[in-house]
């Protein structure tokens, strides 16, 4: 398999809060075969149930655990997915939604439709530019209306004008009215995820709030409320040690939020319940404002599926990823958890790059910022 560490690093390695540099992705590769432990059979069974209708109530606190509470750690070799295609990989975001992935990339035209679970190209959408329904740096999240494939913001222009992709590729801007202090501020913590226009979840200053405008007589100021306050320790909202993912899982009334910077979860219900999960032990300290060399990156990206939430998990330091890469070496962790915050499983990667899960077929898809073929597909089964 062709690799491309040093394209992929070096700016990964001067920028503190980067999380990957953007590479051009061709069409010549290598292979693999999928690999994985038998004792994950018990949990294959459970991915391939159906999805059910409610979940145990989510118990209040904060737990310390060990990476052993995972079990047996499972390494999977990936399959390599040869397409005939050139796109920039950069800091991608993936959505699988009715065997359909729609891939946001950083070429001129960002949204990438494929159909599943071949991994056809569909069609290309979008535009990059400053006029009406173009976007700079766009990013795509989860919504989960029937007919759409992802909401829309950019964070370069104004996260205010939301637009959400039908499942044909074409844009049309997401009505709402979330106050726009919520939106235009500065904020380190950002993620969102919405059922509809009228039910978005959201992060903002190191808090989750929920917003509802199902009542259109409500002042704007009545639709917001706080679900969970996720900052770490100490921390100001402000601080750059909060910044994480969002995942949102509507059926269930959960939200999670992962740090990047540290080692902890925090999965909370839609009635402000919270659970922390915290891998650190109790006399363990954070350190903020110190350079790449010393700041571990912890949960790089997350995926929010139907039954569980999925973690991809690096542990190491930029500088650290670039040297094993400029060796040769490439991985990452996946950790598996439920919606009230129980760890099932903890899988070992042999790529660098981003994920989504179909739990329904129990695979795994990975676009990889490093590989000449940027597709790849995992057996969780």
């Amino acid at each position: 398999m062709k690799r491309y560490p040093i394209q992929i690093f070096a700016a990964l390695a001067l920028a503190a809060f980067a999380a990957a540099a953007a590479v051009s992705c061709g069409n010549r590769g290598g292979s693999g075969k999928n690999q994985q432990d038998s004792s994950s059979a018990d949990v294959a069974q459970a991915q391939a149930a159906a999805v059910p209708d409610t979940i145990a109530p989510l118990v209040p606190g904060e737990v310390r655990l060990k990476d052993d509470v995972f079990g047996e750690e499972i390494a999977l070799k990936g399959d390599t997915v040869k397409r005939d295609e050139i796109f920039q990989v950069g800091v991608s975001t993936m959505i699988i939604k009715d065997s359909l992935m729609l891939v946001c990339c950083r070429d001129d035209r960002p949204f990438r439709m494929y159909s599943l679970p071949g991994l056809e190209l569909r069609g290309v959408s979008g535009n990059r530019g400053r006029g009406p329904m173009e976007f700079i740096s766009p990013d795509i999240w989860p919504y989960e209306a029937p007919g759409y494939m992802a909401l829309v913001m950019d964070e370069a222009r104004d996260y205010r004008k939301m637009y959400k992709v039908r499942t044909d590729g074409t844009l049309e801007q997401l009505n709402h009215r979330i106050p726009g202090q919520y939106l235009a501020d500065f904020s380190y913590t950002r993620g969102v995820a919405a059922e509809d226009d009228g039910h978005i979840a959201f992060a903002y200053r190191s808090a989750i709030y929920l917003y509802d405008g199902s009542d259109t007589a409500a002042a704007p100021e009545q639709t917001v409320r706080k679900l969970a306050d996720v900052r770490l320790g100490k921390y100001s909202a402000g601080s750059t040690m909060n910044i994480g993912s969002l995942g949102v899982n509507f059926q269930y009334e959960r939200a999670v939020w992962a740090f990047k910077y540290a080692k902890r979860v925090v999965f909370c219900d839609f009635d402000g319940n919270m659970r922390s999960v915290d891998f650190r032990s109790a006399e363990e300290g954070e350190t903020e404002g110190v350079g790449m060399d010393s700041n571990v990156t912890h949960y790089w990206k997350l995926y929010a599926g139907h039954r569980y939430v999925w973690l991809l998990y690096s542990g190491r330091t930029p500088v650290d990823v670039v040297r094993e890469q400029n060796k040769d070496i490439y991985y990452i962790y996946v950790e598996q958890f439920d919606w009230n915050g129980n760890p099932v499983r903890r899988y070992r990667l042999d790529n660098w790059g981003f994920i989504s899960v179909d739990e329904d077929s129990g695979t795994l898809y990975f676009l990889s910022n490093v590989s000449e073929y940027p597709f790849f597909k995992y057996s969780l089964r």
